[in-house]
């Protein structure tokens, strides 16, 4: 595993046939580093590629889909399930971890009824958001022959403690022993 500065001047080739995680808290600019990668490799001659979008919509400056044009969209496939933001909206344990499965089964069906393996490149946008209640196992079995795979997702302190903090903070923990190549993003105040 190898942990890089951050440097949005690498160049794609940078990139392909590894896993690359981006992390920071919220507010960070994770999912901006990775529209600005995702923009690269559209540019590029390296297609097809695949975008699934976890993030929940934006509530109170926290989460957010990437933010792309319809030109971009016109050159890749994108994929969003609904989701929600379990522990923004759950007032009790019980509905956290309910929204959370709920989230799951709406990822999981999307990411077992893609053929992941005509793409060359997949992004996939707050992946911590899976983690709430599925495993890096889970993940790698779906997406495993996709050879060059760019994710981000929440690493941080900005949502208190919990069973759904704890699972996510272990999984992404798995994930970062999975990557090549992880680029660690300093919180923003605010």
């Amino acid at each position: 595993m190898e942990s890089l500065g951050v440097d949005s001047s690498f160049p794609c080739h940078a990139f392909l046939n590894r896993k690359t995680l981006i992390v920071g808290d919220v507010k960070s600019g994770k999912t901006e580093r990775t529209l600005k990668l995702l923009r690269s490799f559209i540019a590029s001659a390296i297609h097809p590629i695949g975008v699934l979008d976890l993030a929940p919509e934006k509530i109170s400056g926290v989460g957010g889909k990437i933010p792309l044009s319809p030109q971009e969209r016109a050159h890749i496939d994108y994929f969003s399930p609904l989701i929600v933001p379990p522990r923004l909206w759950g007032k009790t344990p019980e509905e956290v971890f309910a929204l959370a499965t709920e989230n799951a089964r709406r990822i999981e069906g999307v990411l077992h009824s893609v053929s992941w393996e005509k793409y060359r490149v997949l992004f996939i946008n707050d992946i911590s958001l899976y983690f709430h209640t599925q495993t890096v196992t889970d993940l790698f079995w779906a997406i495993e022959q996709v050879p060059t795979i760019l994710m981000n997702g929440y690493y941080g302190r900005f949502f208190r403690p919990g069973d759904i903090s704890r699972r996510e903070r272990e999984q992404m923990d798995a994930l970062m022993e999975g990557c090549d190549q992880i680029f660690f993003l300093p919180g923003r105040a605010g």
